[in-house]
């Protein structure tokens, strides 16, 4: 993107605001932001509320690096957690709603993990994911680039597909492109309370 995806702005807050936000108002809790040099980010991140800050010094290396360094801190921080919840910052207009949901079909349990699927999305997982803890120790070994996509494609009748309105998908900006296309309104991002 040319810039750090953290603070580009949109609709009048940094993408870090809005996921921070959607975070805190759909009831997770504690937010952590995972970051490599989180010292320089919390310094220009904005109205971000009560968060901690995780370093994640080879995040280069790929989103797995994040990933692990993240779920630690959570387990670290909430060590009776039911599940983690992982959101990334450049899924500009995740929604409180969303996070809702998502936590809301944890806490009725029975699954190993939960993915949101907008408008029945195809079996393409969509972020908030949670993962449960039997999942965990598959994080540790995820290299590169890798997600929590590839976990939850190989958990079959153990992932639950948590249904939201098509309205509420987070359109995932990866690209200037994107970027434009949020800038502009012609993404399908909608407003309301987790913006």
């Amino acid at each position: 993107m040319g810039r750090p995806k953290p603070l580009l702005r949109w609709e009048g807050a940094s993408f870090l605001e809005h996921a921070c936000a959607a975070a805190h108002r759909g009831g997770a809790a504690p937010v952590l932001v995972v970051a490599e040099d989180p010292g320089w980010l919390r310094e220009r991140a904005g109205a971000v509320g009560d968060v901690l800050w995780v370093g994640c010094p080879t995040a280069a290396r790929g989103q797995s690096e994040s990933l692990r360094a993240g779920l630690s801190a959570a387990l670290r921080a909430a060590p009776s957690a039911a599940a983690v919840l992982v959101g990334l910052v450049d899924q500009v207009g995740m929604r409180a709603e969303a996070v809702r949901a998502l936590l809301e079909a944890v806490a009725r349990g029975g699954f190993d993990a939960w993915a949101s699927g907008y408008g029945g999305s195809g079996g393409i997982p969509s972020h908030p994911v949670a993962l449960g803890p039997s999942t965990w120790p598959l994080v540790a070994r995820l290299k590169g680039d890798v997600g929590a996509r590839a976990i939850l494609h190989g958990l079959g009748a153990r992932l639950a597909w948590v249904e939201l309105p098509e309205l509420w998908r987070p359109l995932d900006c990866d690209t200037p492109e994107d970027y434009r296309r949020a800038l502009v309104g012609n993404a399908r991002v909608g407003g309301g309370e987790g913006q």
